[in-house]
């Protein structure tokens, strides 16, 4: 509750509005709005000038009401105030975010001290028992359990983490396997109308141009494959480095949907979106349009014909945005929603390379959302499959 607060853009907001009432007021009504913008702008974008604004200035406010009830001559403003009782409200403001951030810190600092301090003491009390000590029988069972215990904890981390890298390759391999094979079929196609068409010279033009349009169409293909494999190859977002601005996510939104229009229209399927006008969020707008992108392409791919994919974004309560793309199609069993964030992982490892990718949209999306510091999830019912997409403020 206390975390929501101090975190809260409204209320930030409203105390900057009564801190720059008390203390500039309407008679400089361009330098009131210059620095109510520029204050806006700062606590919009950055948390911690939120959280000074809020703890900072109910002190200050509180330390000026008590002011202006004992003030003595406060004519001439608009709420009377006085200067000492000012002066001192400014200076605790800046003792209660300097308590806060100094403490926040001391905790942070001494519970990652403690957990160093205790790995350490258990290490020194392995050693003297198994090194030190090794004929001492006295509490030997307990020692032994506890030093057996932690072993089995270590080794069970490597065994998942060495079966999580086993599995990956292995779905790597079979996609790659899959890729290759897949190549061959648009590659023949092309191949094959364009010697017909360079064979037949007295084709109707009717016919030219749909042998034409079909070699167009596989040589497409093609070229998307080759991306599928260039993905597979390149695919290592650990050091993902971040371009932020102010973005327009119902500008943005719509574009993405607008680039699927002729894949939409293709399968009978339509789009409907519904963002607020306005709605802004601080994002690398390049790699967050990926994110949409590709969760756009799975809710197409794995839609009903006719149906109807809803795309609504809206501003949370407690800061910050949320995407979610509907689709009505097949339910994904629960134990799919668990790995299907994963690498190289698809719905259908069977189905055809000309409707799924390589089993990356979904992971390469996770990760660049996590890397703005939000989540991504999906739920699905016999009804509707829901990607829901959150971001910070």
């Amino acid at each position: 509750m206390f975390r929501r607060v101090v975190n809260s853009r409204i209320i930030a907001t409203f105390l900057m509005f009564m801190l720059l009432l008390v203390l500039v007021g309407f008679r400089d009504f361009m330098l009131f709005f210059v620095l109510l913008f520029g204050g806006y702008v700062l606590l919009d974008r950055f948390l911690t000038v939120r959280r000074c604004l809020v703890l900072g200035g109910c002190a200050w406010l509180a330390v000026i009401l008590l002011g202006d009830i004992f003030a003595v001559n406060t004519a001439g403003r608009i709420i009377s105030i006085d200067y000492l009782f000012t002066f001192c409200g400014f200076l605790l403001a800046l003792a209660v975010c300097g308590a806060f951030f100094i403490g926040r810190s001391m905790y942070y600092y001494g519970f990652e001290r403690g957990q160093t301090d205790a790995d350490f003491a258990i290490a020194r009390h392995m050693i003297d028992r198994l090194v030190n000590h090794p004929d001492e029988w006295r509490d030997l069972d307990g020692d032994y359990l506890e030093t057996e215990s932690a072993i089995s904890r270590v080794r069970e981390r490597e065994r998942l983490a060495a079966q999580a890298l086993k599995d990956e390759a292995s779905r790597k391999d079979d996609l790659v396997t899959y890729l290759a094979h897949d190549l061959k079929t648009p590659l023949a196609s092309v191949v094959g109308y364009l010697s017909l068409l360079q064979e037949a010279s007295d084709l109707p033009g009717e016919q030219r141009a749909r042998f034409t349009g079909i070699a167009l169409e596989k040589a497409h293909r093609l070229d998307t494959l080759i991306e599928e494999f260039f993905d597979i190859t390149r695919f290592d977002f650990h050091d993902i480095v971040l371009t932020r601005g102010y973005v327009d996510l119902d500008l943005m939104l719509s574009q993405v949907v607008e680039e699927f229009y002729p894949a939409l229209s293709e399968q009978d399927k339509s789009a409907r979106i519904d963002v607020p006008c306005g709605l802004t969020v601080l994002i690398d707008g390049d790699k967050m349009a990926r994110v949409f992108n590709n969760v756009m392409k799975n809710a197409i791919a794995y839609s009903y014909e006719g149906s109807t994919i809803s795309v609504t974004a809206e501003r949370r309560e407690g800061g910050g945005v949320r995407v979610r793309i509907e689709n009505s199609g097949d339910p994904i069993p629960a134990p799919k929603l668990k790995v299907i964030f994963e690498k190289f992982y698809r719905l259908d490892a069977a189905r055809a390379t000309n409707r799924g990718g390589a089993g990356l949209g979904l992971a390469i999306a996770k990760e660049i959302v996590t890397a703005h510091g939000g989540s991504i999830a999906c739920a699905s019912t016999p009804e509707h499959t829901v990607f829901t997409i959150d971001l910070p403020a």
